[in-house]
């Protein structure tokens, strides 16, 4: 606890910041969790708790409790809602409508951000530029331009102060994860710690604009052979890591229905294309966007889809995607046997896993969803099913995998709503089976696996004989040693040691003060003085076991 508040000592803002997030978690009834960081319960004095009015649904407290502390909170909800293996659907669909709308900047500070970042007037570069943004966001606001050479673009600037209140809110959540450690054991199966790491990687790649330039020209790379989907170019040499400028691509929004009738837009091809462009982005490339919202998505007036947003990529390895597709035919195929092998396989599965109850469920899981009918099976359902069976289980899914599942769930979702009709499995089928056989019939990508096994298997056999002597010359001197690691002997050691130093503190504060008393009936000055020493060490041993209780208090 002293190591956390100490954390902050030194950053008397940061102290504010802290202050401020146990009021507004007080504000919106949720003191118990504050309760539960110990030393946060005395800030609970100076707010007012919420009214006791009608109750208020716990998800949508916590979803309104997000939106209240800006935004580095608001993209933590939005990470969180794409994590079915750690909260119940009730909450993933509360978090799904947090809402990351903010007053716009003002003209002037636009204008020195620009500016700033550019290192020359804005009429140097824009013959002109709307001071009304397109849009406004907590990490940056878009405004339409024209360049000086006569190209119509958009222009994405980011809010001045954004890194200094999410550096301070990214330290925040790490103190207040290992806090969750600490204090609620039974979140240590979630790892909130790894969980804050990952938000805080993410994060700090979606507030550089130059990485989000680098993913478009990739991705626009990488699809330069589909002729219906755009990805707007971005002006290299106008991007900095707080300014994106970007050609700019007129169109109507994906799901406004009645704007696709009025352009007379093929919705069943509309579709088909984005679930495509999906799909391959995801086995074909292993580059893909984490963030596919409706918002992201415009079609133009030739029927073209256009891509926007390029903040939040995923990105899997070549035997990351292996293992998916493996994956995806198994429960196309309801094949438990082959899900089982790629969960061990990828080391999934903890030893606390009991496998026969994953088994059955699995088992359970696709007669239920098998019994649909094909063209009707609900995609995203399924993968939500997977995530709680895998959370149930204590099988570790990793992070790429559910950006992927919500990628595709997120895509399922808008072509449902924009083609009614639309079928998702009886789409999906012969595009994974497609990209499937591809893989495995891919002659180049086998022969440089074979190579490197054959590069691992010379270097061991190289290896070996100075290893064999090396082991057998320690072993021979009796220098070898066999260590074995029980994470709860650490426990255990730590509670021994508490006790030890108990009985010491106990030993010492009698002996102490009853000797600074023998001392004190002297008359000689140098007894007086003793008598002080002792009584002080007796003081001194009284807040030791204090202290020491108080820390075994914690621990349990």
């Amino acid at each position: 606890m002293m190591d956390f508040i100490s954390g902050f000592l030194w950053r008397p803002a940061d102290l504010r910041r802290l202050r401020q997030i146990a009021g507004v978690l007080i504000r919106n009834g949720l003191e118990d969790i504050v309760g539960r960081f110990g030393f946060l319960m005395k800030l609970r004095t100076l707010f007012l708790r919420r009214p006791k009015t009608d109750p208020i649904p716990l998800e949508r407290r916590i979803r309104i409790t997000f939106e209240q502390l800006g935004p580095t909170f608001i993209k933590f909800g939005q990470v969180l809602a794409t994590r079915p293996d750690l909260l119940p659907m009730s909450f993933l669909l509360e978090l799904r409508n947090l809402h990351d709308h903010v007053a716009p900047m003002r003209f002037d500070t636009v204008r020195e951000v620009i500016e700033k970042e550019l290192g020359k007037p804005l009429s140097e570069v824009f013959e002109n530029i709307d001071e009304a943004p397109v849009a406004s966001a907590s990490i940056a606001q878009v405004h339409r331009a024209k360049l000086v050479s006569g190209e119509e673009v958009v222009v994405k600037v980011q809010r001045p102060d954004l890194p200094q209140i999410v550096a301070s809110d990214l330290r925040i959540l790490a103190y207040l994860a290992d806090l969750i450690e600490q204090r609620i054991p039974e979140s240590r199966q979630f790892r909130p710690r790894a969980l804050v790491e990952e938000f805080k990687r993410s994060l700090t790649r979606e507030t550089d604009f130059t990485l989000e330039m680098a993913s478009m020209l990739r991705y626009k790379e990488n699809f330069k052979d589909e002729v219906d989907l755009i990805v707007p170019k971005p002006f290299q040499h106008l991007c900095t890591k707080r300014l994106l400028v970007m050609e700019r691509v007129e169109g109507v929004k994906v799901t406004d229905k009645e704007a696709l009738k009025a352009l007379g837009v093929d919705l069943q091809k509309l579709v088909q294309t984005g679930l495509r462009v999906t799909l391959r982005s995801i086995f074909e490339f292993g580059f893909f966007h984490a963030d596919p919202h409706p918002g992201n998505f415009f079609v133009t007036k030739d029927n073209k889809i256009a891509l926007l947003d390029f903040g939040m990529m995923g990105s899997i390895d070549q035997k990351r995607i292996d293992e998916l597709l493996t994956y995806l035919v198994a429960l196309v195929g309801k094949d438990v046997d082959k899900v089982m092998d790629v969960f061990l396989d990828a080391d999934l599965i903890g030893d606390e896993t009991d496998l026969r109850s994953l088994r059955r469920d699995l088992y359970s899981m696709l007669d239920r969803f098998g019994d649909a009918v094909l063209g009707n099976l609900d995609v995203s359902a399924l993968v939500t099913e997977s995530a709680s069976v895998a959370r149930k289980h204590h099988v570790i899914l990793p992070v790429d995998l559910l950006l992927i599942g919500k990628s595709v769930a997120t895509m399922e979702g808008i072509g449902r709503e924009v083609y009614p009709e639309f079928k998702p499995l009886e789409a999906v089928r012969p595009i994974i089976a497609e990209l499937y056989v591809k893989r495995m019939l891919d002659a180049k990508k086998h022969s440089e696996v074979v190579a490197r096994s054959m590069a691992d298997i010379l270097t061991l056999l190289k290896d070996a004989p100075f290893d064999i002597r090396r082991i057998l010359r320690k072993l021979r001197r009796g220098e070898l040693l066999i260590r074995l690691h029980d994470p709860s002997m650490d426990i255990k050691e730590k509670a021994k040691d508490s006790r030890v130093d108990r009985a010491v503190f106990a030993l010492f504060l009698p002996v102490f003060f009853f000797g600074g008393v023998y001392l004190l009936d002297h008359e000689t000055l140098l007894h007086k003085a003793l008598s002080l020493v002792s009584f002080s060490l007796s003081f001194f041993s009284f807040l030791g076991l204090v202290w020491n209780m108080l820390r075994s208090s914690e621990r349990r």
